[in-house]
């Protein structure tokens, strides 16, 4: 808000001492008149009212609006504390979860915009439309009152920003922050307690009583609303006068009464103020035509008054009424309409008859208000008018069916029940979104694959084509097929022949091209998007074709050729199970913006119950068969290379002495689970496995003192952070700042490769007192045992954990014992994820372009080579 210096301090001085104030509140004063942006356009154009010329759309006061996000950005900053949820609402803060996001990565955010959000043909024509997308989608969960307005929300951020969307929202992109984001309907309610405070008081029953003795014998029809164009009280009006034409017998037996909340606001001159000046004006126009013409010298049929009006007043009003309209031309929650329910007489004998409530289609309430009111358009003013007349007319029993249902409505969907909701859908998308999170990781050092290769007794590499092998610039179409260098065909053969090594190449496009430009090279293909694969010996397998439904197949093909035949330079490629859309050679981004109008015919028309799902990626659209992925079917080769029969995990020969596991590909977010699937594959479950973590990377497992000396070491830890002064707990014994970077240090220290002395330290942490209360060290709330040691990255594979009973009684016999045992036990095979090019992902690490990758690949054969004729020279 904007206020003087004088008004600051005093309401600063009341927030900080008042005791009504349930939770911290801090104020955030606003620059005087930088609040138009938001005022002046982007409210009007999500009501479906784009501002005026005069106005100025594209330049009306946008630094103002980015000055404001950025004063509550800063404010939030300096209150936030770890593990807080931000709860963001409404339009004027549409910046604010990016610019949060870009200062704290992990933070969860929950947006709500309270109001209507139009469809993406009208909010196109913000100048601004691309900046608050993504300013909002930076958040973990975006709320709206309905699903027309999700609805409103996803088309558009698909056709602005050609955002992948989901039954459940933005799947994790550059655009959304880097984290899936989930956007859901949660509808709003009202406070009922103020209605029950209001309803016991004695002042409202007389005041009821007042009404009855004012209207006697008369039907009431109220309504409720502000001095706003949308709200639209001239469509009543002309609606009143018009059933009033048709049944000139209910002149003398109904009253319209429609009251108008004054404003407070001093605006005149202002645009605003003349506008409702006008308004005002037109009112008072078509109230004196409606009681000139059926009014008489005792009664008048319309009542209009513009005044502020007491909460005693409303309600009694709001009981008497038969009949209460709220017909706004656009709205979201209807306040009024949720009270007015409410606040309904209903005896169970049926002797009183509740009112009937008539209600816009346009208005927010209407898609949960509907089965308990009559719906109409404010702009048929025949159908409106009709509409009155049933209300008026309906039978006891009718309306008290319409009020059950609406009255129960109210009652379930509350205010509080709402923020209940939210918040709740707030943290369970907390974990589901950072599970998707995506980051830029660090570049891939040579020398680290290479030594993991060198030393490895068993491999497996995989390697995208597209992207990884081939630049994705390279023209691909049926008739001019993609071929490798004969230098980077050399280097991939000298790999995929070495013994005990698998080369894989994964790829969506069909089978022949993939032949055709792999050659003789040894190694497994996967083609077509997991659809079907090629073995070493070049036998093609394809288990899931024939069972594959492909009726969406030929409507899909028809419209990519119908917006191929009108994008010069783009082609439309056909597999056997997919179809997909290129553009890497059109001019422009005329292309671009053809996609993303491609993505709502898709999924508007062929696919929209289809079992099929759309890819997107930088310079395609492809459709496949859903359940059919390249995750899914590296899975199942991996099985075939690295598994027993009917074994899911590797098996211990296979793991036996030292395993590598290299995958580089350039791939889309969508099929990104590659390597999140590569990971769990090659991740160690049993509990035997587990126990294998005690041993220093840097020390010989044999060597007992390391275990004797790091046990003593997380004794003393243990020892010297149980007990502070006089008894306390150890974290109350240091200050709140020491206490963060302690946490801090540990995850740093979690997060390496070795664990080292942090497990000792942990392990008998548990066992003090520390762990019975509700927080534990290093601010975990949780026993130890139920705790994962945090990971550097999201691709980076649990750390394992001991368990108290796995050490308790262990003396050095036992882990003498231990020790020998794990000679016979299997390791985990090292792997390493790499994307190309520096962009956020699930990879542990990124090569610049396929150059880095051929130079790559052309140094581990190198080395292979090199290991061959040592061992050759060298038969012992």
């Amino acid at each position: 808000t904007s206020l003087d210096d004088f008004l600051q301090q005093e309401l600063l001085s009341f927030l900080s001492s008042s005791s009504r104030m349930k939770v911290p509140t801090i104020p955030v004063f606003l620059p005087p008149g930088r609040s138009g942006f938001a005022d002046q356009v982007i409210f009007p154009l999500f009501h479906y009212t784009p501002p005026s010329m005069e106005t100025g759309i594209g330049l009306y006061d946008w630094d103002g609006y980015e000055l404001v996000n950025e004063l509550f950005c800063s404010t939030v900053l300096k209150t936030y504390s770890r593990n807080d949820l931000v709860l963001i609402n409404d339009y004027p803060l549409m910046l604010l979860p990016k610019l949060l996001r870009k200062e704290r990565p992990d933070i969860c955010i929950g947006f709500y915009i309270h109001c209507v959000f139009p469809s993406s043909e009208v909010y196109r024509i913000l100048p601004q439309r691309e900046h608050l997308l993504r300013g909002v989608l930076s958040s973990n969960v975006i709320g709206f009152h309905n699903f027309q307005y999700v609805r409103h929300f996803l088309t558009a951020s698909t056709r602005i920003l050609g955002c992948e969307c989901t039954a459940n929202g933005i799947e994790a992109c550059e655009d959304a922050g880097g984290t899936s984001t989930k956007v859901i309907a949660v509808p709003l309610g009202i406070d009922l307690e103020p209605y029950h405070e209001y309803r016991r008081k004695e002042e409202t029953k007389n005041r009821i009583l007042e009404v009855e003795r004012l209207f006697p014998d008369k039907k009431i029809l109220m309504a409720v609303d502000r001095l706003e164009e949308k709200k639209g009280i001239p469509h009543k009006i002309m609606a009143f006068h018009k059933f009033l034409q048709k049944s000139p017998s209910w002149a003398e037996q109904v009253v319209f009464v429609q009251l108008v909340e004054a404003s407070d606001e001093n605006e005149d001159g202002s645009e605003e103020g003349e506008e409702r000046k006008r308004l005002l004006q037109q009112v008072y126009q078509m109230g004196g035509e409606c009681n000139s013409a059926f009014g008489s010298i005792g009664h008048l049929p319309f009542h209009f008054l513009y005044a502020d009006f007491s909460k005693v007043d409303l309600m009694s009003l709001m009981v008497k009424a038969d009949v209460f309209m709220d017909t706004p031309l656009r709205d979201t929650l209807s306040q009024e309409a949720h009270g007015f329910v409410w606040c309904q007489e209903d005896d169970t004998a049926g002797v009183l008859s509740p009112g009937v409530l008539i209600l816009s289609e346009f208005s927010g309430s209407a898609q949960s208000l509907r089965a308990a009111a009559i719906c109409v358009n404010p702009w048929d003013t025949n159908a409106f008018a009709d509409a009155m007349q049933e209300a008026l007319e309906m039978d006891i029993s009718d309306r008290r069916e319409l009020h059950i249902y609406g009255n129960k409505h109210v009652f379930e969907h509350t205010l509080r029940r709402w923020a209940s909701n939210f918040l709740d859908e707030i943290v369970t998308a907390e974990s589901e979104c950072e599970d998707e999170r995506l980051q830029i990781p660090p570049y891939l050092d040579h020398d680290q694959p290479v030594a993991a290769v060198t030393k490895a007794s068993k491999r497996v590499f995989i390697f995208g084509f597209s992207g990884t092998l081939l630049p994705r610039k390279a023209k691909i179409q049926a008739k001019i097929l993609p071929k490798l260098s004969s230098s980077l065909l050399s280097n991939l053969q000298a790999i995929a022949e070495e013994p005990n090594t698998q080369v894989i190449v994964i790829s969506g496009l069909e089978k022949r091209i993939l032949s055709q430009a792999v050659g003789n090279v040894p190694c497994w293909i996967i083609a077509e998007g997991g659809v079907c694969y090629r073995e070493p010996d070049g036998n093609w397998c394809n288990t899931v074709e024939e069972q594959l439904d492909k009726e969406w197949l030929g409507p899909v093909k028809e419209i990519m050729e119908y917006f191929a035949a009108r994008t010069p330079g783009s082609n439309v490629i056909e597999t056997s199970s997919s179809v997909s859309w290129h553009y890497q050679k059109t001019q422009g981004d005329h292309a671009a913006i053809q996609s993303k109008d491609l993505l709502i015919h898709l999924w508007a028309g062929p696919l929209l119950s289809a079992p099929a799902e759309v890819i997107v990626g930088n310079d395609s659209v492809s459709v496949r068969p859903t359940g059919v992925s390249k995750a899914w079917q590296l899975e199942k080769i991996l099985t075939k290379i690295c598994s027993e029969d009917g074994a899911t995990a590797p098996s211990r020969e296979w793991l036996s002495g030292d395993a590598a596991v290299i995958c580089i590909s350039d791939l889309i977010t969508k099929d990104e689970d590659v390597f999140v699937a590569l990971q769990k594959f090659f991740e160690c479950d049993s509990q035997e496995q587990r126990k294998l973590v005690i041993s220093s990377p840097n020390q010989h497992p044999q060597d007992h003192s390391w275990h004797r000396r790091h046990r003593e070491e997380g004794d003393n830890l243990a020892r010297t952070l149980s007990v502070g002064a006089g008894g306390e707990s150890w974290l109350s014994g240091i200050g709140e700042h020491r206490a963060d970077r302690w946490a801090e240090e540990a995850n740093l220290e979690a997060n390496s490769k070795s664990l080292g002395s942090l497990l000792y330290g942990r392990l008998n942490l548990a066992r003090t007192e520390t762990l019975d209360s509700e927080e534990g060290p290093f601010g975990l709330h949780k026993g130890l045992d139920e705790v994962g040691i945090m990971k550097k990255t999201p691709s980076e594979p649990e750390l394992p954990i001991l368990h108290n009973e796995d050490l308790d009684g262990t003396d050095d016999e036992g882990i003498e014992k231990q020790v020998s045992e794990e000679q016979a036990l299997p390791e985990k095979a090292t792997v390493i994820t790499c994307t190309v090019s520096r962009k956020p992902t699930r990879a542990m690490y990124h090569l610049s372009d396929t150059t880095d990758v051929a130079f790559l690949v052309a140094r581990i054969a190198r080395e292979i080579r090199q290991a061959k004729q040592v061992s050759a020279e060298d038969p012992q």
